[in-house]
Formats: structure tokens, C-alpha cells, sequence
């Protein structure tokens, strides 16, 4: 009996050390997959973390490679512009037009001692003025103006809030970059003109040299406004200016007709010669 109960206390002790390796074996092989997965965890972690970079990389760099080229096809665009363009005079200032009206510096291209001024009233934002400036305007710079027998001067008259803005920011300009931005203005005018959004016409102005500080505060002088207003209610009282563009040849002083038909356009100028040799 005593060795039956010896036999089963030693069976008893044997299955009870054998439960705890058991248990200390498992909870070690637990630690160990918990330390995996955290391991495992925090790999994709990292994983996550370098592919958010990589795309945050990427984006960056897709961004300014964009903005770039933008900024580039811009910058081409203004210099063809200006150079497919007659060089305006540099020293408006001291030019005197024929009828007085010199509210603002003159903007303009040719010889101002040409027999024949043209006083041009046009709207940055009028159609009908960016035709006349990329359609008739090269011909009268090849046959009459680099002959020095024309000088054309370019006088404000906004028909539109986008018009007036474009107008306040090309006075706000140093006198030797004005004629190159309206020019500018001109072939853009479909990005600008017609949409409430200032955006693109900001862009154009700080191509131009402009910083959004200057633009702000050009657009907010409600003295330069004003002058701008002048214009209009001057060539309203001088010429009975309704619409745009409007030219007045000197010294006929006559309101030239049929701005889109060039043969009607050189019968006028050539009338304005023969009255200038008499």
C-alpha cells in the first residue's frame, strides 16, 4: 500500500512538473509570436510610412516639373510677343499729342514726328481691339509706321470690369514695359477677359515684373481709376466715343471707318498724308 501510494505521488508530481514546462513552453512560444507580429507590424509600418514619402516625393516634384514648364511656355510667349511687335517708344512721357488730351503718359509705336498720329481708343478686353492689334496692326507697322510716316498712340477705354483692371495694372507699369504687357494682354485675352477669376490676369501682370503686393495695390488707387474714367468721359465729350476700337487721324481729324478692311484703313491714312504735305 505504501509503496502503490508512493508509485502514485511521484505519477501525481511527474504530470504536474510535466503541465508546468508545458505551460512555461507555451507562454514562451507566445511571447515570442507577440514579438513577431510586433515586429511584422511595425515592418509595415515603416513600409507605409517610406511609400507615403515616395509618393509625397513624387507629387512634389510632378508639381514643380508643371509649374515649370508653365512658366517657361509663359516666358516664351511674352518674348515672342514682344519681339513679333514694334519696339514702343521708351520716352512717352515727352510726348505731345495733337489734341491735348494727356491724361496719362503716352503708350505708343512709330515716330511721333510722323506726318500722321492715329489716336486708337481701345478696351483691353474688346474683341474687336485684339483683332485690330493682331490683324491690321502689323500691316500699318510694315507699310506706314517703320516708314516713319505713321505714329499710332494707344488710349485707354475699358468696357468691362476685367478691361479696367488690365488697364490700372498696365499704368501701374514702368513706361517701357506698358506697351509689351497690353501686347501681351491681347494674345491672352481669351485666358483673362471673360471669367470673373483675377487669376490668370495676376499671372500675365507678374510675368511682367509685377509681385501680388504691387497688383493689390494698383488695384485699390482710386486716384489711377479715376484718370482711367477721364479718358473715357474725354474721348465721350472730343470724338463721341461709344465703342471700341475708335481711330482718329490727325491732322485730318477725321474718325477713321471700317477698322477691319485694310484697303479701307490705307485710303484714310494715305488722305491723312496729303493733307500732312500741304
Amino acid at each position: 500500500m505504501s509503496i502503490k501510494l508512493t508509485c502514485l505521488y511521484k505519477t501525481r508530481l511527474f504530470s504536474l512538473r510535466l503541465q508546468a514546462k508545458n505551460y512555461l513552453v507555451t507562454r514562451k512560444y507566445s511571447q515570442i509570436q507577440t514579438h513577431d507580429q510586433k515586429v511584422r507590424t511595425l515592418k509595415m509600418n515603416l513600409k507605409k510610412f517610406a511609400l507615403g514619402i515616395a509618393l509625397l516625393i513624387f507629387t512634389c516634384f510632378a508639381v514643380y516639373t508643371v509649374n515649370t514648364a508653365h512658366s517657361r511656355a509663359e516666358k516664351a510667349q511674352t518674348e515672342n510677343a514682344t519681339e513679333t511687335t514694334a519696339t514702343p517708344q521708351t520716352e512717352e512721357a515727352t510726348i505731345k499729342t495733337p489734341d491735348g488730351i494727356e491724361i496719362f503718359p503716352v503708350i505708343g509705336l512709330g515716330d511721333p514726328k510722323a506726318p500722321v498720329y492715329l489716336v486708337e481708343y481701345a478696351s483691353l478686353s474688346c474683341t474687336h481691339c485684339a483683332e485690330f492689334h493682331q490683324s491690321i496692326l502689323p500691316r500699318l507697322k510694315e507699310d506706314y509706321i517703320d516708314q516713319g510716316k505713321v505714329f499710332i498712340e494707344f488710349r485707354d477705354y475699358p468696357t468691362s470690369k476685367s478691361g479696367l483692371d488690365a488697364t490700372m495694372l498696365t499704368r501701374c507699369m514702368d513706361e517701357k514695359r506698358q506697351y509689351k504687357f497690353m501686347d501681351l494682354l491681347f494674345q491672352t485675352q481669351d485666358m483673362w477677359a471673360f471669367t470673373e477669376d483675377q487669376t490668370p490676369l495676376f499671372q500675365n501682370a507678374k510675368l511682367a515684373g509685377m509681385n501680388q503686393e504691387a497688383i493689390d495695390k494698383c488695384l485699390a488707387d482710386d486716384v489711377l481709376k479715376q484718370q482711367v474714367l477721364d479718358t473715357i468721359k474725354r474721348g465721350q465729350q472730343r470724338y463721341s466715343v461709344s465703342s471700341t476700337p475708335t481711330v482718329i487721324a490727325y491732322p485730318t481729324n477725321e474718325k477713321m471707318k471700317g477698322l477691319t478692311n485694310y484697303k479701307t484703313i490705307q485710303k484714310q491714312i494715305d488722305r491723312a498724308l496729303k493733307a500732312a504735305e500741304k
